[in-house]
């Protein structure tokens, strides 16, 4: 659809104006509480954990920028820490319900057709969980004793975890790699459901499962780029896993760095595959329920609120300046357009 500069400078201005009350309307009802604990928090700790939060960040631009690249060379690691800061803003103004689109269009920004997108932002996604999966493992296989004791019922619940997050990674690369689970999936789903509603999120579904197919063939081709995403996504994983013992080791000295780590560990997977809006919700109640069991509950939730802060807003943050700056481009660009118009209507 093709729009005059009038009307696309103002439906820019539009979207400028609701973005600024989206970005309002969070910060004061959903993040005011760690902002608050921002105030609160000497500034060595702070300044650590802002730099923990930063570097990880830039690790997960290198991730994108490994797999992005096999569509677009130029595709640059500032262009996939914008990406994942991109698509965590979306994710917080909409609740979790804009993350995957937001990230598909910004790739599409960046020169990569859609399925391509898709298929990237289907894969960052796989083999995040893949790194999950694997760090649960090795802790379990670590803590399990300490786990045990200090968590009642507490290795149950992360082998729970862990199987719904291989159940969730098997059944994307199943219908993805093989043709003949693509289409059965969709004959048993169109008989299913009737709705148009739900056929669309069916076609929405078998599309990515065709994307992903199409970037995970391209991806493996490349062995030298599978090991590097896969060892930058344990790598940002293990930064994450060391700003709760950051925080915490402080007031406690002789707390296991082992053991802190597991209890992150856990948190992630379990936090993962519980159902709730973004995220947002599952994560904070496991981290609290884990980790006051070797720490008191201030103590607790003082340190979810910082690793809170370094692994979900800052890449807010990040993310929100983004979207003004290049907003605020689009808007000078199609006044310019409309002020250039309106002059040769004129003449």
């Amino acid at each position: 659809m093709n729009l005059s500069p009038n009307r696309k400078l103002f439906l820019n201005i539009f979207l400028f104006l609701v973005v600024i009350g989206l970005i309002i309307f969070v910060i004061r009802d959903s993040l005011g509480e760690i902002f608050e604990e921002l105030t609160t928090t000497p500034w060595p700790i702070l300044a650590g954990v802002t730099a923990l939060g930063v570097f990880s960040q830039l690790i997960e631009g290198y991730t994108i920028k490994n797999i992005a690249a096999e569509y677009n060379p130029s595709f640059s690691i500032m262009d996939g820490f914008f990406a994942s800061a991109y698509a965590t803003f979306y994710r917080v103004v909409t609740f979790g319900t804009g993350s995957i689109v937001a990230e598909v269009i910004y790739y599409r920004k960046k020169e990569l057709k859609l399925s391509q997108g898709t298929g990237v932002t289907a894969l960052r996604m796989v083999t995040y969980k893949i790194a999950v999966m694997i760090w649960a493992v090795v802790f379990l296989f670590l803590e399990s004793d300490v786990l045990q004791e200090e968590v009642p019922n507490g290795i149950m619940l992360v082998l729970i975890g862990m199987s719904v997050t291989m159940a969730i990674v098997a059944v994307l690369l199943l219908f993805s790699l093989n043709v003949s689970a693509q289409v059965v999936f969709v004959k048993i789903s169109n008989r299913i459901f009737k709705k148009q509603r739900w056929r669309d999120l069916v076609d929405r579904a078998n599309l990515q499962f065709y994307s992903l197919r199409e970037t995970i063939q391209t991806f493996i081709q490349n062995k030298q780029v599978v090991v590097k995403v896969f060892a930058s996504n344990m790598a940002k994983l293990a930064v994450w896993y060391f700003i709760p013992y950051f925080i915490l080791s402080q007031s406690y000295p002789d707390l296991s760095m082992s053991l802190s780590i597991a209890l992150i560990s856990f948190t992630v997977t379990l936090g993962g595959v519980l159902p709730a809006p973004g995220g947002i919700g599952g994560l904070e109640f496991v981290y609290v329920l884990l980790f006051k069991h070797i720490v008191d509950d201030v103590d607790a939730v003082s340190s979810l609120l910082l690793y809170r802060y370094a692994t979900y807003l800052m890449p807010f943050l990040i993310g929100m300046v983004y979207v003004l700056v290049t907003k605020q481009k689009e808007i000078k660009t199609e006044f310019d357009e409309a002020k250039e118009t309106k002059k040769e209507v004129d003449e």
